[in-house]
């Protein structure tokens, strides 16, 4: 069974109930989902990409539950984490400053992160830092490139759609969610439940702040490059890459594991961004490396 969660970004003390404290932001809180001992020396703290939220990773943390504590959080603007102000405060630094007191609680214990496109890229920032708290680190499709016709294919199907049900919800998630392809009618259902909202007019919308597709849009100009913090990451990885991508390219798989010739390699074929790490195959991999390195 997971657990909800609601702390302030100010607070690190863990409560059942919302609380509140204050940041030079101003009031904002971080809802995350638990499962396991919370004693536990090992965390895995599992962080979703751009649009997703944290019930992604429902399969990962009940495969993990009875050996690893597993804290699996929504971003801010997420699922039921609180929004941000405007659309230039979703950027990664910010995001780094509101999973900051999560992670405090864990500073004594191992943390593997496990991270999907933008998760992936804050585990990475995370990892680079000196005397890091991460240990292991799993990526799934996402690197130290972005190319960008990627970032525009993203930013061009980010509006926020009205649906009148959950049963047009789920439709439109497996049709945007082709790399998602092989999950059960459970699995979409799960997603479409917890991936959408009231509208506040009668029907539904995405479980996401419309300003993200705003900040997003803006910032798809040209690719980026994150090499250097590549460089800088010595921890144990494994690389999760979809072999129909345009975000993680051959390309950029290869630079990666020329650079880290220990880099662990996960391919699915004939799966785009991102594999949805809730198939069998997927979670089996992930679960055996974190197992390994624990």
């Amino acid at each position: 069974m997971m657990k909800l969660h609601r702390q302030s970004y100010s607070i690190t003390q863990a409560t059942q109930h919302p609380t509140r404290g204050i940041t030079n932001q101003g009031e904002k809180r971080l809802a995350y989902w638990s499962a396991g001992d919370p004693q536990s020396d090992s965390v895995v703290v599992c962080v979703h990409g751009l649009l997703r939220h944290s019930r992604d990773f429902d399969e990962i943390a009940q495969a993990l539950a009875s050996s690893h504590y597993v804290v699996c959080p929504d971003l801010p603007g997420r699922g039921l984490s609180d929004p941000l102000d405007a659309a230039s405060d979703y950027h990664p630094e910010r995001y780094l400053q509101a999973l900051a007191p999560l992670l405090a609680k864990f500073q004594q214990r191992s943390i593997h992160w496990v991270g999907t496109s933008l998760g992936g890229l804050l585990g990475m920032a995370l990892a680079a830092q000196p005397k890091s708290v991460i240990r292991t680190l799993v990526l799934n499709d996402i690197g130290p490139e972005l190319p960008q016709v990627a970032l525009q294919r993203i930013a061009d199907y980010i509006d926020a759609p009205q649906f009148d049900n959950l049963a047009q919800v789920e439709e439109f998630l497996r049709q945007t969610y082709l790399s998602y392809e092989g999950l059960t009618d459970q699995q979409w259902q799960r997603l479409a439940r917890y991936g959408s909202k009231p509208s506040g007019e009668g029907g539904l919308v995405l479980h996401y702040d419309p300003l993200i597709a705003d900040n997003t849009k803006a910032s798809r100009a040209q690719t980026i490059e994150l090499w250097d913090l590549w460089q800088a990451i010595e921890q144990p990885c494994l690389l999760v890459q979809g072999l129909a991508s345009d975000l993680l390219t051959p390309d950029i798989v290869a630079r990666m594991q020329q650079q880290r010739p220990d880099l662990k390699l996960l391919q699915r074929e004939g799966i785009g961004h991102a594999p949805s790490l809730m198939l069998p195959q997927e979670v089996e991999a992930v679960v055996q490396f974190i197992r390994e390195q624990s």
